[in-house]
């Protein structure tokens, strides 16, 4: 293997061990500070710290993987998450931990957007580009799934303690580590990188020139359905990403059992990328979009009542996962085919701005309604919400010009699913 398709691979398979180390990281967080003894408005707000610093750095982070290069900037978030989970390992300290959640949330918008450029990066090819988006996002499901499995295993053979919990991510950062030794052997493509222009993007004149030169992406209107689709997806996923396992929690379910739950969404998640091709074949992309977010509003509503039993956590948890699943590869391919090559920075940026968005206005507000009304009166009503700003998108969405259905699109899905 050629150092150019090494590095690719890099980014393919690096989204199963980042997903993974990500899905550890996250819910099981939540537990951690519940157990340190947060209520649940505090938790929402240390979570929402995630995505405050990722929305002033964004743009500039796709202006940086453009300059340095996307295998760079890779190690760039390997490190700030390695920093973040060396802090959850050993502080017990709220003020700390949160500390940890902007690290954990620089992390995850450097080494997101990287990846996801590393596994397009050089590939001209339409039908290729787009079989490596989905072994990407497919690779990401399985982190999703094997992730908080793995944790659980973890967490349950120390009887869900405190240090349950920090094993866990003692465990996670073991991993970042072994990960970016074996990422330093490679030789990287990246050129020699500007550092003096690296700096003048963080100047506040230069950061208010970044998104503005990001935002004239909106005008096409593949980016437009992408960005207001990964929104609403990136909200559902956050809120179940941080308080199911609270919820569960609640109920009494163990952690095992909460971890495997978390477990399958990845899986289900995997399933439906095997099953993107052919819905390809028959309905649009944004149609694509618009009927995952409709189904997994619905499951949110659900939620209170499938808790009651471990059978219909499971099936909610599947359909949810499922239509979850579908976000990252159809948006990614919406936007990265009306943008140029040299935009792709700038386009993932404005696509984690967008999820930062969402996954910051989530746990906040999901966490108030939790602390004021319960969490059951939480999902009730914020997936009401949800699903009724799902179907007024569909309604505006259906008085615009509908896209035209390629069949190279549907050809390009067919090969993936054969291929993978």
């Amino acid at each position: 293997m050629n150092s150019e398709k090494a590095v690719r691979a890099i980014g393919i398979y690096g989204g199963g061990v980042f997903f993974g180390v990500m899905t550890v990281a996250q819910p099981f967080f939540t537990l951690y500070a519940d157990a340190l003894g947060a209520s649940t408005a505090l938790i929402g707000l240390i979570v929402t710290l995630r995505s405050l610093l990722p929305m002033f750095i964004a743009m500039p982070i796709g202006q940086m993987i453009d300059t340095l290069g996307p295998f760079r900037m890779t190690k760039i978030g390997c490190l700030l998450l390695m920093a973040s989970l060396a802090i959850m390992s050993w502080s017990s300290t709220l003020l700390v931990l949160a500390v940890s959640q902007v690290l954990l949330g620089a992390s995850m918008i450097i080494m997101a957007s990287s990846l996801q450029v590393l596994a397009t990066d050089g590939e001209q090819d339409k039908a290729k580009r787009n079989k490596n988006i989905n072994r990407f996002s497919m690779w990401s499901s399985v982190g999703n799934m094997a992730g908080p499995l793995l944790g659980g295993l973890v967490v349950s053979y120390y009887g869900s303690s405190i240090w349950s919990y920090r094993s866990a991510f003692i465990a996670s950062f073991i991993v970042c580590s072994v990960c970016f030794i074996l990422v330093s052997l490679i030789k990287s493509q990246d050129g020699p990188g500007k550092l003096t222009k690296t700096k003048e993007l963080f100047k506040p004149k230069e950061m208010l020139n970044s998104y503005i030169s990001g935002i004239h992406l909106t005008r096409h209107r593949g980016v437009q359905f992408g960005l207001v689709g990964t929104f609403l997806i990136m909200f559902i996923q956050a809120l179940y990403g941080s308080f199911i396992p609270l919820y569960l929690n609640e109920h009494g379910y163990s952690a095992f059992i909460i971890s495997s739950v978390i477990s399958l969404m990845g899986l289900s998640g995997l399933v439906s990328r095997f099953l993107l091709g052919q819905f390809m074949k028959r309905v649009t992309l944004e149609t694509i979009l618009l009927t995952a977010g409709c189904v997994a509003s619905i499951c949110l509503i659900f939620i209170p009542v499938a808790s009651l039993h471990i059978i219909g956590i499971g099936i909610i948890t599947f359909l949810l996962g499922s239509s979850i699943g579908m976000n990252l590869p159809v948006t990614i391919m919406i936007m990265v085919e009306e943008t140029k090559e040299s935009e792709r920075g700038k386009v993932m940026g404005l696509r984690l701005l967008t999820n930062r968005l969402s996954q910051m206005t989530a746990p906040a507000m999901f966490g108030l309604l939790g602390q004021s009304f319960g969490l059951t009166a939480a999902f009730y009503t914020g997936g009401g919400m949800l699903l009724a700003t799902m179907l007024g998108f569909a309604v505006y969405s259906s008085n615009r010009q509908a896209p035209v259905k390629s069949e190279a699109s549907a050809s390009t899905a067919a090969e993936q699913s054969s291929n993978l």
